[in-house]
């Protein structure tokens, strides 16, 4: 419902809103009355008897209803109603469906729930303007549709106060007096903060979001900033005074206070539906996107030739840091190798150092081996030559010169026993005779080799005995 529909609030339109009749009984005395009527108009044909009974009969059947009229009334579902005594005044509800007493007060029926439209109907040939006009920060105007749900208090005393602390007769007056402002100052004051075209492309999001959060929380507190701006049509920095949210100390928007609040009036599910930007508006929304898009595609070139110099140049510096990464490699590996064969080189040196160590240490063992042998020989040639020495000096090496002695004339006597002459010579002179050169060699020889050798061969005579 909206407020130019007043369902709750023409007791011409509905007889219930304002005292509970149901159109049924209306129905039913006005079908008594007419019949009446009727039956008076039937007079000439009718005996008068007839028709005072007629009267009579019409007359306590209408009483009944009137009476029943102002003695009981029913709660339908979805709706509940307030009472206000006929003599105390006293104000009470009921919230629940079902039949109460009525005890000819006066009572008003409540939707517990109700749909705000603001919007544009067309109904058959009727043209009913419900928007909302709305004028952004360029001056632009433009009627806003949409819907809200409205969900009414679910306790006696909020229902009550509505009417009596807050003084809305009905659901019309609520709507009129407290809903429509809420929600066409939450709209207007979100438009004030961006222009026609923001609200169009960029901002449509923030508008709903913003205007949401002023119909439940309150109107946002809003400051002017001026500032430099790009004229995003121009390209030119232009000065412009802006209106911005106030925050809080937390970063929150500050809100002013929300007559929502002590209500008990929930609003859920708002709705914009259409933002009706006049002819002009439109056509100047265009062009302004029609420029937007071409200094877009012209930064989006831009940004890509810019974005193709930067790929080139990371290209090439990835390219060099390729290069320059190789010969790093390279000099590592040639480090590495050179490390390495440091490394070996140290290890052979290490090995050879080792080796020439174990041989110093061999040569130096033979050294001192060779020393002892050496001390060893020269002690056993000196023992042996002490031996001989003595032995020589015992004996005079008898035994060694009767040995050379032998072997001489064995060597002299294999010789002479070869000669090439005879020992005998027959027939001539001298016949007969021996070769006595041959002996008289011998027999020197004998006596050559006794005197080289000092052998004396002659036996000494001991001393004699007396």
């Amino acid at each position: 419902m909206s407020i130019f529909d007043d369902k709750y609030s023409n007791p011409e339109k509905n007889p219930i809103s304002v005292k509970a009749v149901g159109s049924g009984r209306w129905q039913i005395l006005r079908s008594v009355l007419q019949a009446i009527l009727k039956r008076l108009a039937d007079s000439t044909t009718v005996g008068l008897l007839p028709m005072m009974k007629a009267v009579g009969l019409g007359s306590v059947f209408g009483l009944v209803i009137l009476l029943g009229y102002g003695l009981v009334e029913t709660v339908n579902q979805g709706s509940y109603q307030v009472r206000q005594m006929i003599v105390t005044g006293k104000m009470d509800a009921k919230l629940v469906p079902g039949m109460w007493l009525q005890l000819f007060s006066d009572i008003v029926i409540w939707p517990k729930a109700e749909t705000f439209f603001f919007a544009t109907d067309e109904t058959g040939s009727a043209h009913i303007d419900r928007a909302i006009e709305v004028r952004f920060n360029d001056g632009s105007l433009c009627d806003v549709s949409g819907t809200l749900r409205i969900i009414l208090p679910d306790s006696e005393q909020q229902a009550i106060d509505l009417v009596t602390k807050y003084g809305y007769a009905n659901y019309g007056d609520l709507e009129q007096k407290l809903i429509l402002p809420v929600v066409r100052n939450a709209l207007r004051l979100t438009a004030n903060l961006m222009s026609a075209r923001e609200s169009y492309s960029e901002k449509r999001a923030d508008y709903v979001f913003w205007a949401w959060d002023q119909i439940k929380d309150g109107i946002y507190e809003t400051e002017e900033e001026t500032r430099k701006v790009i004229d995003p049509v121009s390209g030119q920095e232009v000065t412009k005074t802006f209106k911005i949210i106030k925050k809080m100390a937390d970063g929150s928007p500050a809100h002013q206070h929300n007559p929502l609040q002590e209500l008990g009036i929930t609003l859920t599910n708002f709705e914009v539906k259409l933002f009706d930007y006049t002819e002009k508006v439109r056509e100047q929304i265009g062009t302004q996107q029609t420029a937007l898009m071409a200094v877009a595609t012209a930064m989006a070139k831009a940004q890509q030739a810019e974005q193709e110099a930067l790929m080139e140049e990371a290209e090439g510096k990835a390219k060099v840091a390729r290069a320059k990464y190789e010969e790093e490699q390279k000099k590592i590996r040639a480090l590495v190798q050179a490390q390495e064969r440091l490394e070996v080189a140290g290890l052979e040196k290490s090995r050879a150092r080792v080796k020439a160590q174990e041989r110093l240490e061999v040569a130096e063992l033979d050294r001192k081996a060779a020393g002892e042998t050496k001390q060893e020989e020269i002690l056993l040639g000196q023992g042996e030559a002490e031996r001989k020495r003595l032995v020589l000096q015992a004996d005079g090496a008898l035994k060694e010169k009767l040995e050379a002695y032998v072997k001489a004339q064995g060597f002299w006597a294999s010789a002479y026993s070869q000669r090439q002459v005879p020992a005998l010579v027959m027939g001539g002179p001298g016949a007969g005779d021996t070769d006595q050169n041959s002996t008289d060699f011998a027999q020197m020889m004998q006596l050559l080799v006794a005197k080289q050798m000092g052998l004396d061969l002659s036996v000494r005579k001991g001393p004699t005995r007396d």
